[in-house]
């Protein structure tokens, strides 16, 4: 290692670091960084702060191109929403980024599947009765708009699952799209486990199926049992990302903090409360999970744009 990168990486935090959320204050990925960076700044060599900033513009994209054009000394990391990042570049053509050369720490925890729901009240009691009103009419989808992961979720999910569709769309959130299938605008939602799972405490929403390999509620279909494993492929995942060429020392510190933290009780304690898996990924680990979803997004690219 040159001279230059060994000092750097040896001396290293020697100030504060700058956390890039590429979306408002309030969201799923600005409560997974508020919640974890201070735990992370425990378990770094030097005690500095994490500082997190929240970029929203152009739907993530201004963000991700400030984390990519950034200082590559450490000081300057980012959470991606993958496949979000995948449907802006679908959608906007050119980025100011190249997915492929970002410095990767780590993730999360591991992506969130989906659950198939309906509203409590709602006549549709099981997954089958979901697929018999499918043939007697498009089933009625609340979702997000097409730049959100819910939608590539539903339409995705849809397809696999056989289910003829009329996307109700517009909601600006997992919230209001949600509680649209709670008011019968809808007849069923497709969103995210934790988001389902709030409503499910709630007693306002029932799930019937779920995208899971192994579904997490007793009584219900899942992917294997559906004889659809690419269920199980869809997923949002939250890659935490430095610039290109940070150095590989730098790179290990900010990704044993990371993996600390995720495995801290208070961290721990917080996941089970929220129904999230919070396993940590080394930097490999993620990488391999941003080339994973590329290949499986790039497989329905076709139903995506018709869409």
């Amino acid at each position: 290692m040159p001279r230059a990168s060994y000092a750097a990486a040896s001396n290293f935090p020697a100030k504060n670091i700058q956390f890039i959320i590429p979306y408002a204050p309030g969201g799923g990925f600005d409560v997974y960084v508020r919640f974890v960076a201070p735990v992370m700044e425990k378990y770094l060599p030097k005690k500095v702060n994490i500082v997190p900033i929240n970029i929203a513009s152009g739907a993530g994209n201004r963000g991700v191109a400030q984390l990519y054009r950034a200082r590559p000394d450490g000081y300057t990391i980012g959470i991606l929403n993958v496949p979000g990042m995948f449907i802006l570049q679908q959608q906007q053509g050119a980025a100011a980024y190249d997915l492929n050369k970002f410095t990767w720490i780590g993730a999360m925890g591991e992506g969130e599947r989906y659950f198939v729901s309906v509203g409590a009240k709602s006549p549709i009691k099981t997954f089958a009765d979901l697929k018999a009103l499918s043939a007697q009419r498009p089933v009625k989808l609340s979702v997000t708009g097409p730049e959100g992961t819910a939608y590539v979720a539903t339409l995705i999910g849809a397809q696999l699952l056989g289910i003829r569709k009329q996307l109700i769309t517009g909601y600006k959130g997992s919230a209001d799209y949600v509680v649209a299938a709670v008011r019968g605008d809808s007849d069923a939602v497709i969103a995210a486990i934790p988001t389902t799972m709030r409503y499910v405490r709630g007693g306002t929403v029932r799930p019937i199926a779920s995208f899971e390999s192994r579904s997490s509620v007793p009584g219900i279909p899942d992917a294997t049992s559906l004889g659809q494993p690419d269920l199980d492929k869809i997923s949002v995942e939250r890659l935490i990302a430095a610039p290109p060429g940070v150095p590989a020392d730098v790179q290990a510190v900010l990704s044993t903090a990371l993996a600390k933290a995720l495995a801290d009780p208070i961290v721990v304690k917080w996941a089970k409360e929220n129904d999230l898996i919070m396993k940590p990924k080394t930097p490999q680990e993620a990488a391999a999970t941003l080339a994973e979803q590329r290949a499986f997004f790039d497989k329905w690219k076709s139903v995506l744009g018709a869409s």
